[in-house]
């Protein structure tokens, strides 16, 4: 039975069990994952496997699962590198999901999360590509002293970040693969390097830039 609204709303938007909001709403925003609940509950009712179905209101003997919260088993489409992702019933969080890069994430029903400040909560410097996790950056001088402690954002514009026909940050989250070059998205408003003067290298990771705490130099 594929019928999520016959118990909540779809996906869940209120505040008690078994239609809590929690953070619902920002993860169906996602391309790929609007309306996709099996993303992260892939144990819908089935004829062998009722445990979804048992916190369902006037089910005989049932009555001490109707509790929040409902079973999540993600997709493993979205394992991180790390390993399996999994959730946390007691704190309310996820680990080694992809999407966040194998990091704990916020509690579900009160955490939050500022993706244009808040980078490295997804994101863990790596040594090459796809490790130590799918979406680390390791590229040229990312771990530079003066680059971590200036930040993502120094260099990477969050505005084309957010274009899904330019940064493409959040499109593609059921593949491991980076579907387009962060390159695309550096300089210009917000950031330090003045928009054009990035010029990529014939490889990736590789260009140079003119920002303007430092002159000209190759990444």
């Amino acid at each position: 039975n594929t019928n999520c609204t016959s118990c909540h709303a779809r996906p869940p938007s209120g505040t008690s069990f078994p239609n809590v909001a929690g953070r619902h709403g920002e993860h169906n925003a996602l391309s790929g994952v609007t309306g996709v609940c099996a993303t992260c509950h892939t144990i819908a009712p089935s004829a062998t496997d009722n445990t979804h179905y048992n916190h369902a209101n006037a089910r005989p003997g049932k009555n001490a699962l109707r509790v929040s919260p409902g079973e999540a088993v993600v997709h493993a489409a979205y394992d991180a590198r790390s390993g399996a992702a999994s959730f946390n019933a007691t704190a309310l969080t996820c680990s080694n999901v992809s999407c966040h890069g194998g990091q704990t994430t916020p509690n579900w029903q009160t955490g939050t999360l500022d993706v244009n400040t808040q980078c490295t909560n997804c994101h863990v410097r790596g040594t090459s590509a796809g490790t130590p996790q799918y979406n680390s950056p390791y590229s040229g001088e990312h771990d530079r002293s003066n680059h971590v402690s200036a930040g993502c954002t120094a260099c990477h514009n969050t505005t084309k970040l957010a274009d899904p026909a330019v940064g493409k940050h959040f499109l593609n989250l059921g593949t491991p693969a980076l579907e387009t070059r962060a390159s695309v998205t550096i300089g210009g408003t917000g950031t330090q390097i003045p928009e054009g003067s990035y010029t990529p290298g014939a490889t990736v990771g590789t260009g140079s830039c003119d920002p303007s705490c430092h002159g000209r130099e190759n990444w």
